[in-house]
């Protein structure tokens, strides 16, 4: 009886509403905290003594929606501050003009993007990868002011990193580039046998570019026990070892701080405002009641100046000299010719191979022939052919969302080329109602078999 008893006030504390949020603005230092209840917004002060600073208006908060002690990350879009739940989807708007303090997404989906790297870009904001049921992804999401829901930007592309967090990489503003290093599977994340790649990905050209492994070697030759680490300025701050180690992909360089910052650790909060480094320090003294908060700050430039260069951040995946790059071409050569030999080989036999047609979307010419392998007429069910696009394992809400987009794609492309209006089609499920099946056009099914050689 007393486990029982014991056991339903554990489970009554899990499902209690909390009442307060506290975060910290993009151009502020120190936290501010909302009660949603009484709509008081309080500004924290250096002695560590909240002071009430306004009021404002709560509209469309549930309260049972606010998990406790979140990392609340916050954003200005639009001359308005946003703030958003990793791990939830949920959005928030402070409007300061209209005292105004109000829930914008829509979205019930969470769980699986704990960690995520959120940013603000061009007053669009920003979700990529994150994790959540033993499982890391690299989707790429943005939230629409318009339908109130995360949106897909781009089909994950077998060129970028598979698993992106927050620990491993962000958003350089400056070069408005994404610097990702890509970590083993969650299983094996500290496995230093396995490699750790770096990406970039330019907003310009929106293309993945594999830089080269992580230099690993050298990381644990300067003690780190951990890679993660805190991505600010465009530099990573890996701070898990005896002497905080900075590293700089613009430069491929990694350097090492000479003296030890005791407040520079992975367990205070870190922010960067033009090209300084704030460190917040919460001041642990027993006899105050409201212990006060230490701010430390130095300039990214001494910081550099502190520290000594080791050795290449990455290792890049070709040869640095002529011999290389004229051993590397012939290689590539004589592998050309035994690929187009064989290509041709198997041009002979083409039950066994099949030529995917320039412009279709990544993974349509696969897609389309798993498809055509069905007779006419098949009726596919949703979760058979996501599984078909290769995108079973997302979770449900982005299979939705990549589904939609390879489809409208592929219909696109063969309208635009060839006149061939909804190859794809969707309808009701004749045995259920409620559900939807995808075929592909009967109108169509020869055509394609013949434009894909199947």
């Amino acid at each position: 009886m007393r486990h029982l008893v014991l056991l339903l006030f554990l489970f009554s504390i899990s499902f209690q509403a909390f009442s307060q949020i506290q975060f910290k603005l993009p151009n502020d230092i120190l936290h501010y905290r909302i009660d949603v209840n009484d709509g008081t917004i309080w500004k924290e002060r250096i002695s560590q003594n909240w002071v009430e600073v306004g009021k404002i208006v709560c509209d469309g908060i549930v309260t049972s929606d606010l998990p406790p002690n979140a990392v609340i990350n916050s954003f200005l879009i639009d001359r308005n501050y946003i703030l958003t739940i990793p791990g939830t989807g949920q959005v928030y708007q402070l409007n300061q003009i209209k005292n105004q303090f109000k829930r914008l997404d829509k979205t019930f989906y969470r769980g699986f993007n704990f960690g995520a790297i959120q940013f603000a870009r061009n007053d669009t904001l920003y979700s990529l990868g994150g994790n959540g049921f033993w499982h890391a992804n690299n989707i790429e999401t943005y939230f629409s002011f318009k339908s109130k829901e995360w949106e897909l930007k781009n089909i994950p592309s077998e060129l970028g990193p598979r698993f992106i967090k927050s620990d491993f990489g962000g958003f350089d503003a400056k070069r408005d580039v994404l610097s990702i290093i890509e970590f083993p599977a969650l299983y094996h994340e500290g496995d230093i046998s396995r490699p750790y790649r770096y990406f970039e990905k330019s907003f310009k050209s929106n293309q993945w570019d594999y830089k080269g492994d992580i230099n690993i070697d050298l990381l644990v030759k300067l003690g780190l026990t951990n890679f993660e680490s805190i991505f600010l300025n465009g530099k990573y701050i890996f701070t898990k070892g005896p002497f905080v180690v900075i590293a700089d992909p613009v430069q491929n360089e990694i350097y090492q701080l000479n003296y030890v910052l005791s407040n520079l650790n992975f367990y205070y909060e870190l922010s960067e405002r033009n090209n300084w480094l704030y460190i917040y320090v919460p001041d642990k003294n027993e006899n105050n009641v409201f212990p006060a908060i230490k701010i430390d700050s130095i300039s990214i430039d001494k910081l550099k100046s502190l520290s000594t260069r080791k050795g290449p951040f990455y290792i890049k995946p070709y040869p640095t000299d002529l011999i290389g790059y004229g051993v590397a071409a012939m290689l590539i050569l004589t592998a050309g010719g035994i690929y187009a030999y064989r290509r041709s080989k198997l041009r002979k036999a083409p039950e066994s191979s099949f030529e995917p047609l320039d412009g279709l979307p990544a993974g349509a010419s696969e897609f389309l022939h798993a498809c055509l392998k069905h007779p006419q007429g098949h009726a596919f069910s949703s979760q058979h052919f996501t599984d078909m696009m290769g995108y079973g394992a997302y979770a449900y809400e982005t299979q939705r969302q990549v589904r939609a987009k390879l489809i409208k794609g592929i219909n696109s492309y063969f309208w635009a080329h060839y006149r061939m209006d909804d190859v794809i089609i969707r309808q009701t499920a004749n045995d259920d109602k409620r559900f939807s099946v995808y075929l592909i056009a009967e109108s169509h099914y020869d055509t394609l078999k013949k434009l894909l050689n199947v």
